[in-house]
């Protein structure tokens, strides 16, 4: 027969409430006390420290079931007998049992402070993943800039992959949140709120992404490489799974979810054709993205 592990106990009891933890101590005292007055022998029984007279009383019983088991010990009732050795039993559940209860009122406290500091860390993770996409935006912008005011240098096209690059960290950021089941209590999840902002932030960082390629590829400056077109349909790939992953799971309305994707296709779609053209224009208008 397999024994139980320790850590399973302790799972069994994280799993318990305060209040259930709090009814089973008081349930097992009372069925001590229960004993206490159904079990009384010629030879075992409780007795009054001064009158001498057997503890005829339930009351009495189920009192002195609760100061032994609290190690109280007012000495007015006393166990003779086989009781003595029932009493030990009791101190020994009572003391267990006490110890667990107030373990279970200071794990109550820390796992109020614990979700607090979880949720601000959370929060400030979401924060970070939208502060880094705006980055992303302001890079592309600088380059933009560069290329429309005719003062582009090389090594900024050369860091065009860099900047992807962080693109495609978000991205990846993003779906692990997303993948994220919560149930437990201390696993957070993504709201709909966030869910909309950090979705928001991708489409426009797509938008931008757009509009430097589409830039780039209508005043013939050499871009492109291997593992820049890599990097970017591999994001292409992660964004489609992110839009398929939140249309499963709901966290937005239909007409939220609608409004975002219709965004995004109006991005995604053209942005691949453009991939696609090694010459020539691309048809980027920003009016147009935005007329939704």
């Amino acid at each position: 027969m397999k024994k139980p592990r320790f850590g399973q106990i302790t799972s069994v009891l994280d799993r318990l409430s305060f209040f259930h933890i709090l009814i089973i101590w008081t349930g097992i005292l009372i069925l001590f006390g229960l004993i206490y007055y159904f079990t009384p022998t010629s030879g075992s029984s409780l007795i009054y420290s001064i009158s001498k007279q057997r503890v005829t009383s339930l009351f009495d019983s189920i009192y002195f079931s609760f100061i032994t088991a609290t190690s109280t010990g007012f000495g007015d009732i006393t166990p003779v007998g086989h009781f003595k050795l029932l009493a030990i039993v009791e101190v020994v559940f009572g003391l267990v049992l006490l110890a667990i209860v107030t373990s279970k009122l200071v794990s109550i406290k820390q796992d109020v402070i614990m979700n607090e500091i979880y949720d601000i860390s959370f929060s400030e993770k979401i924060n970070r993943i939208r502060s880094s996409l705006l980055l992303f935006r302001q890079n592309l912008s600088r380059v933009i800039t560069n290329i429309e005011n005719n003062t582009i240098r090389n090594r900024e096209i050369s860091d065009l992959y860099n900047y992807i690059s962080l693109l495609e960290d978000n991205l990846n950021e993003i779906r692990n949140l997303m993948m994220r089941k919560g149930g437990d209590g201390f696993t957070k999840v993504l709201d709909s709120t966030s869910t909309g902002l950090l979705f928001h932030s991708i489409n426009q960082s797509f938008e931008k992404l757009f509009e430097l390629i589409a830039l780039m590829n209508n005043n013939n400056i050499g871009w492109r490489r291997k593992i820049t077109l890599s990097l970017i349909e591999s994001c292409i790939s992660t964004n489609n799974s992110l839009f398929e992953t939140l249309h499963k799971s709901k966290d937005l309305s239909e007409k939220e979810f609608a409004d975002l994707n219709l965004h995004n296709k109006k991005v995604i779609g053209p942005f691949k054709s453009c991939l696609d053209t090694k010459e020539g224009t691309c048809d980027f208008d920003a009016d147009k993205l935005h007329d939704i």
